[in-house]
């Protein structure tokens, strides 16, 4: 399996969240295009994803691109499981040395779940990222979602100096209604080796690296 890492760039300004990433900063934030579906059929297709990644002082700013002709979601509340919608996803590891990371997705409506993990999937959803911000925009003429996360470092308990590396999973499910019947194609930025769709696997963390 390829090593995998993504140069994180430090901004001057704040961006506001707002789901929308035509804004100038985004447009000088390199994508991340190379997601992957190890767990596809043969001959099935695939719409593409693109990730941005950046921060200033206080926040680890995400854009998520998810071109989707078929968007599917329903308003799971606060914490409730949006990983059966169209959802983005990133996993946190701070301190690569441990077993413990921060799990944030997203679905195309906005609604999201956060939480703490220790391997293999032994999660804590009593804990919140406080002061995390989110919003999604829907354009169904385009055929896409977009999705903004703003990741506050002080609920990370750590805050990056330059040339530190933590691990990152980048995710997403894609949700179909095929001649009547739901489908689902699972993507990821670092395939991991299962057998079958699971994310929470050590394997499935790339780097992370901040400059």
């Amino acid at each position: 399996m390829r090593k995998k890492c993504y140069i994180c760039k430090q901004i001057d300004r704040a961006i506001k969240i707002d789901g929308n990433l035509k804004k100038a900063v985004w447009k000088k934030i390199k994508p991340i295009k190379d997601f992957e579906t190890p767990w596809a059929k043969k001959g099935a297709g695939h719409q593409k994803t693109e990730c941005r990644i950046c921060r200033d002082e206080e926040f680890l700013y995400v854009g998520y691109l998810a071109y989707d002709k078929d968007i599917l979601y329903i308003n799971r509340g606060r914490k409730g499981s949006v990983c059966m919608d169209d959802v983005v996803e990133i996993f946190l590891d701070p301190t690569p040395k441990d077993k413990d990371y921060f799990g944030f997705e997203v679905n195309a409506g906005g609604y999201y779940l956060d939480y703490a993990c220790t391997f293999y999937r032994k999660f804590n959803y009593k804990w919140t990222a406080k002061g995390f911000k989110t919003k999604t925009i829907i354009n169904k003429k385009a055929g896409f979602f977009s999705c903004e996360m703003a990741i506050p470092f002080a609920a990370l308990k750590r805050y990056p100096l330059s040339g530190e590396i933590w691990k990152m999973g980048l995710y997403r499910i894609d949700y179909n209604m095929v001649n009547g019947e739901r489908t689902e194609d699972y993507q990821l930025w670092k395939p991991n080796g299962n057998k079958t769709p699971d994310y929470h696997r050590e394997k499935s963390f790339g780097k992370l690296k901040f400059i």
